[in-house]
């Protein structure tokens, strides 16, 4: 019994055995490391929690703890730092950049102010602005935040400097995309195509409208998208809300084969316009496998965009190297282009003919575009300035031309303003008999199936027009009343006719046969308003007005519409 109670207790006597070597056990458990702590990610346990600010007996003036968040959260890296003095309880952010261990402060918990949820809206801020998709750091914040401490404090500068690329972009959007050499916008197809590479390639691009006013600025208006059930956008503002950088991304392989991104969708957009430079530039564009066109086009986007800049004052006082100029793309042997395959085709007068026959026996299956390329083939005016001609712009007129001893009429002339010519400059058709037929064709139409579009100026009116707005005079003027494609008429044609080429070769056979019946480029170049003949040829080969006259009804004698439409 005396034996069993004294089983628990310590000996008294010394041991005998080697002292063995000093430490835990092999499989003790004080050798396995035991779990950090770590405090719930919730404001009720931060406010509860009070670190420990001893090592051994040493105090520390600060304590970090970690906070039970997964590693695969945007919040990876966050901890908490107490301050012994204060006991004062800070979110401080750790990551790494450029090999380089770092960390920021996010700000302060006050319990009611600034607690779990503002933390995380400023940690996603910062993530969103510094980080790639992958949630790998390309900026540092600490730079961010050294930048802003050092900004010049003048108020002007200090709103206009450092902005990234796609503050720039919003800005630009805003402005309605300014030309960069002259006053006015872009043209609507310019702001298109300006849009796409900037902020297209997503579903906010669904919402735009291009259009041109009457002086050819373009201007983008916004329409709701119907099909993805969202709401047309108040402004600019409205629309970059409903979709931020790397939201809404058009993911289908018929608008997007290439799963293309734009400019404000990547990591590009991140980056401050100040740190562009030729490399990162041409890393961008390179960066897929892009067709020489696309290449340039979206050279010329960063060109557009740089000048805006430079205009808006947004370098500040020392304007950096234009980082467009040093960058150049080597045109291919042979274009990829479809269209480039009818680069050198050039029409026979025979195919001339069947091409204008098909044409007016289709008139009533594409009204409006018939006569539009009927147009074009009888004066070379491009499809974009044919499209753009109003009635008011015409004069009408009789006047007889003696050629060769024939009597040849002029009915009078159509004035094309500078704002809807590719050379941006003003431009004369004059009424020849083709050109005759062609607007009296019009004036019949109008008179009969379309007479309710009779008062509308567009020369070549849609008929998708809404015929219950009509008496809205803002829209009766807008694009939306006008035929912008010809592309349905034309390859019912060539169809119809095995006769296949681009609308654009109808202008090359103009341009073409007036040098052969006027005997030189220097001659021909007066009608087909080309600008890339030589320069004495472009710049001192005047032509007066009599002269025009009596270039353009040697030409229009080639064309009879009227014996076409009776055969």
């Amino acid at each position: 019994m005396k034996e069993n109670k004294t089983q628990g207790k310590l000996g008294t006597g010394l041991e005998h055995r080697d002292i063995g070597q000093t430490g835990a056990l092999k499989n003790s458990a004080s050798q396995t490391a035991r779990p950090r702590f770590k405090i719930k990610f919730t404001d009720y346990a931060i406010e509860k929690f009070t670190s420990s600010f001893m090592i051994g007996d040493r105090i520390k003036l600060r304590a970090y703890t970690s906070f039970d968040i997964t590693k695969t959260s945007f919040l990876k890296g966050l901890i908490l730092c107490q301050y012994k003095k204060s006991m004062k309880k800070y979110f401080l952010l750790r990551y790494w950049f450029n090999k380089r261990a770092c960390k920021i402060t996010i700000g302060q918990f006050i319990p009611g102010k600034f607690g779990i949820k503002q933390c995380e809206d400023k940690v996603y801020e910062i993530a969103r602005e510094h980080q790639d998709d992958k949630g790998i750091w390309i900026k540092n914040p600490l730079d961010t935040i050294r930048l802003k401490e050092t900004r010049i404090e003048r108020a002007v500068i200090d709103d206009s400097l450092k902005l990234t690329i796609n503050e720039v972009i919003v800005r630009l959007c805003k402005a309605n995309f300014p030309r960069a050499k002259r006053e006015g916008r872009l043209t609507a197809s310019s702001i298109q195509m300006k849009c796409k590479d900037l902020i297209g390639h997503n579903w906010r691009t669904r919402h735009l409208i291009f259009i041109d006013d009457n002086k050819g600025n373009g201007k983008v208006h916004f329409k709701a998208n119907y099909s993805k059930r969202t709401t047309k956008p108040e402004d600019w503002d409205d629309l970059f809300k409903k979709f931020p950088a790397g939201h809404g991304i058009n993911k289908d392989k018929r608008d997007n084969p290439k799963g293309e991104r734009s400019v404000y969708d990547s990591n590009m957009g991140k980056y401050v316009i100040d740190e562009l430079n030729p490399g990162l530039v041409r890393k961008y564009i390179e960066k897929k496998h892009r067709s020489f066109g696309t290449k340039k086009n979206i050279l010329d986007t960063f060109k557009t965009l740089w000048a805006f800049a430079i205009d808006e004052k947004l370098f500040g006082d020392k304007i950096p190297t234009n980082p467009t100029k040093q960058i150049s793309f080597k045109r291919p042997e042979e274009s990829k282009s479809p269209g480039s395959i009818y680069n050198d085709l050039l029409f026979t007068h025979e195919q001339k003919d069947t091409i204008t026959k098909t044409l007016i026996k289709n008139s009533d299956k594409y009204p409006f575009q018939t006569e539009a390329l009927l147009f074009m083939m009888c004066t070379g005016r491009r499809a974009e300035e044919t499209l753009k001609i109003k009635k008011s712009m015409i004069s009408w007129g009789h006047e007889i031309v003696k050629i060769d001893g024939e009597d040849l009429e002029i009915f009078g002339k159509i004035n094309m303003p500078s704002s809807i010519t590719k050379a941006r400059r003003k431009a004369v058709v004059y009424i020849t008999a083709p050109v005759k037929w062609v607007l009296d064709k019009l004036n019949t139409m109008t008179s009969g199936t379309y007479q309710a579009y009779k008062f509308l100026d567009w020369m070549f009116p849609t008929t998708r027009i809404n015929k219950k707005r009509l008496h809205d005079d803002y829209y009766v003027r807008s694009d939306q009343c006008r035929v912008k494609e010809l592309r349905g008429c034309w390859r019912a044609m060539a169809k119809e006719t095995g006769i296949f080429g681009a609308i654009k070769s109808l202008r090359k056979y103009f341009a073409t046969y007036c040098i052969e019946i006027l005997g030189s480029s220097s001659e021909g170049m007066f009608m087909s308003d080309h600008m890339d003949s030589a320069t004495m040829d472009r710049s001192y080969n005047k032509a007066h007005d009599e002269k025009l006259k009596n270039y353009a009804v040697r030409v229009a004698k080639i064309f009879d519409f009227k014996k076409a439409s009776n055969e």
